[in-house]
């Protein structure tokens, strides 16, 4: 994480003593309602059973077939599904809530830091404030910076009632838009589908057949691609060659790669310096296709000398080893 200063610290650090203290067998009871959200939602669950209950006592008012009385059967209806799903909002936050825990434990350097902050203020029991819609669903507060005084506690007040935030400072955050902001994790199926393409280029190789670049390379895109954004980030980010030593291709894309590798593989333009770019989920079509040439590249390495179409000559392989490669992808 990069340095942090004033709340966003606090958050932090008072995220993960409140995590310490989460016990995975209450979240995962269904009757468990934190404490941060419990008037919040027995003042949402008494409002909608009062208005059933009033709805319930005008039924006999209206004869069965009238307009009316569907009418007030439709209310009565929508008052149970908004209980059920403020039910199933509070059941996906404690869910999350366990989630976010054990995914910190296991977090790739991936994950951007404005993810994590934002993680930990939301599962952390760090959010300011609560509103709950009409429907049920959850919004929390996140207050960021200075918010001290009298003009944020009057807007976060409003935002209580109403779900409105026109603020400068804070965030509102829907609990049902967090998926779109998980901790990355250690990509275990990506390693899992290298050590695989791995042991098949290796028993090509040792049965004399040709290496077939379009194929890796579309095998690779399309693994990469299926696994989705998050996937790729920590694929980026992670020792691919599993021995704790091995530099990530974010690493070396970091130290200095060959320059093809700084180039976006639709547009032809220069790709920005420095790693954040992809921490971006909106960037992983790129970086897809950028892991792609490298694992072809590595293992077309892997597969052992080849032809040099100009000269006819047999190619030399530098290594079969990951670590030998990084020297011949890295200008350094």
């Amino acid at each position: 994480m990069a340095e942090k200063f004033g709340k966003e610290i606090n958050i932090i650090n008072n995220s993960a003593k409140y995590l310490d203290g989460v016990d995975p067998d209450t979240t995962t009871s269904p009757n468990h309602i934190p404490d941060s959200f419990f008037d919040y939602v027995n003042n949402f669950v008494r409002k909608n059973h009062d208005e059933f209950s009033k709805s319930a006592a005008q039924e006999s008012n209206f004869d069965k077939s009238s307009d009316g009385l569907m009418k007030i059967r439709r209310k009565k209806e929508k008052n149970v599904k908004n209980i059920v799903n403020a039910r199933k909002q509070v059941d996906l936050f404690n869910n999350n809530t366990s989630k976010f825990k054990a995914d910190s434990q296991n977090m790739s350097k991936g994950t951007s830091d404005e993810v994590y902050l934002l993680n930990s203020a939301v599962y952390g029991n760090q959010h300011d404030a609560v509103h709950i819609d009409e429907a049920g669903d959850i919004s929390m507060l996140v207050g960021f910076g200075d918010l001290e005084g009298s003009d944020y506690n009057g807007a976060k007040n409003h935002f209580m009632k109403t779900g409105e935030w026109k603020q400068a400072l804070g965030k509102v955050v829907k609990l049902n838009d967090m998926d779109d902001n998980a901790i990355i994790q250690e990509p275990f199926g990506a390693k899992a589908f290298v050590f695989k393409l791995a042991e098949k280029t290796k028993v090509e190789k040792d049965s004399g057949k040709a290496f077939d670049d379009n194929w890796t390379y579309n095998s690779a895109l399309n693994n990469f691609t299926e696994a989705g954004p998050q996937a790729t980030i920590g694929t980026a980010f992670a020792d691919l060659a599993g021995d704790g030593q091995t530099k990530s291709f974010a690493d070396m894309y970091e130290d200095g790669m060959k320059e093809d590798y700084y180039v976006h593989p639709d547009t032809g333009e220069s790709l920005p310096e420095g790693v954040l770019w992809m921490k971006d989920p909106a960037n992983a079509d790129v970086l897809n296709k950028l892991l792609a040439k490298y694992v072809t590249s590595v293992m077309k390495d892997m597969h052992g000398p080849s032809i040099n179409e100009d000269t006819g000559q047999v190619k030399k392989t530098q290594s079969q080893l990951t670590q030998d490669l990084i020297k011949k992808y890295s200008i350094k």
